[in-house]
């Protein structure tokens, strides 16, 4: 389970065809409650904004999660949104 917060996004000038129409965003990871790194994640929630708290699916799983059909290229994808209240 990959948990981290959303700091920032990505502007692209040019992106493959199955990426279109989809956010990409700079995720701190939180790894054992500390910052681990740095990330860029494709956003599948649409809602997903700076400040969140967000739930990552990696791999294989982060493409398919996105098009089943014509996965795109993308190794990490945000799959929710944490509740504040749950933390």
């Amino acid at each position: 389970m990959n948990i981290g917060i959303v700091i920032g996004s990505v502007v692209c000038t040019v992106k493959t065809r199955t990426l279109k129409g989809r956010r990409l965003l700079i995720v701190r990871r939180i790894v054992n409650g500390k910052p681990a790194g740095t990330v860029i994640a494709c956003d599948a929630t649409g809602e997903a904004g700076i400040g969140d708290w967000v739930y990552m699916i990696g791999r294989a799983e982060a493409a398919l999660m996105l098009d089943p059909a014509d996965p795109p290229p993308s190794d990490l994808t945000i799959a929710g949104i944490i509740d504040p209240e749950t933390l």
